[in-house]
């Protein structure tokens, strides 16, 4: 699940949306230990370290972190210089990864010792350990109400945590392999993909209680909200699609056809453009959301994976 399974990327047009002047789009290129800059129209590949796989960002635009489970290591790269300017051994295997602003530190989920640790984001010491389900994967931050949510994708369900503390809150049980997961302020709902039931799990913030499920097809594997929390994006590995959803009531709005085995996805700030890594295609897709297209594919490094946007 770590180790990557195929890749292969496309081709660099014009952007239909091009990105307000200072966002920038950075896709992981696990198989090729580079990272992938879009920004205004423009790619720019630079080095990381060995495979990278998962990444996050500072808010303000200085900071990337990257994971390399590999090699147990989590690497820190200077956006202005893109260069690398620091990385920590990490005692374990880090998957998911995010940046909480309030507590200055990082999240990061320890896939092989069932683990979810807080780092000081300059040293790398590990401050916080909680031990979380089966197999935790991707990271989202409550960061109004401090509640973390994992996907503990071979227990089948989510882990909530207290932000500070990382004590448990909860277990909240969903479909089958929960690997991706995003977070809708406005709503205050949580979604969920689960790779193997094939279908998306949301689950309220409040209540920590599953109310609603829709089916969605083969191998659900990237989430992504519009920034009004109005639609959901899900990723289709098998299917080689990104369905558009309505957020509350789950209705199907788009199918569109993007590369081979797609996995992560998200959107640029104004909603209008998505970007989903095409991992057997070796490109990124850009999706015009108002009229549910594939606008271009971005041919970048092999081995895309992840992705972050960057103000």
């Amino acid at each position: 699940m770590i180790a990557r399974r195929v890749l292969t990327l496309g081709l660099t047009l014009a952007a239909v949306n091009p990105l307000a002047a200072a966002e920038r789009v950075f896709a992981t290129s696990q198989d090729s230990n580079k990272v992938t800059e879009i920004a205004g129209g423009r790619t720019l590949d630079f080095a990381s370290l060995p495979g990278p796989a998962t990444i996050a960002a500072t808010p303000d635009g200085r900071r990337l972190f990257l994971t390399h489970p590999d090699h147990g290591t989590i690497s820190v790269v200077d956006i202005s210089s893109r260069k690398t300017i620091a990385h920590f051994t990490y005692p374990g295997v880090p998957f998911g990864i995010t940046f909480d602003a309030a507590e200055n530190r990082l999240l990061v989920a320890d896939w092989n010792r069932d683990l979810l640790s807080s780092l000081d984001p300059v040293s790398g010491k590990v401050l916080r350990e909680v031990h979380t389900g089966r197999s935790p994967a991707h990271i989202v931050l409550d960061s109004d109400h401090r509640k973390i949510f994992v996907c503990e994708r071979e227990g089948n369900d989510v882990g909530v945590y207290d932000s500070r503390t990382l004590a448990t809150i909860k277990h909240i049980q969903v479909g089958t392999a929960p690997y991706a997961i995003a977070y809708a302020p406005a709503t205050k709902r949580v979604y969920v993909a689960n790779v193997r039931s094939n279908n998306v799990s949301v689950i309220d913030a409040d209540s920590l209680n599953v109310v609603g499920s829709a089916h969605v097809g083969p191998m659900p594997y990237g989430v992504a909200l519009t920034p009004d929390g109005k639609r959901l994006l899900v990723t289709i590995q098998a299917k080689n699609t990104l369905l558009l959803l309505d957020a509350a009531g789950l209705k199907t709005l788009a199918e569109i056809k993007v590369g081979r085995y797609p996995e992560d996805v998200v959107t640029s700030a104004d909603g209008k453009t998505a970007y989903v890594t095409d991992w057997f295609s070796d490109a990124i897709s850009t999706i015009d959301l108002a009229h549910g297209r594939e606008t271009r594919q971005i041919a970048v490094a092999p081995g895309p994976r992840d992705l972050v946007v960057v103000p």
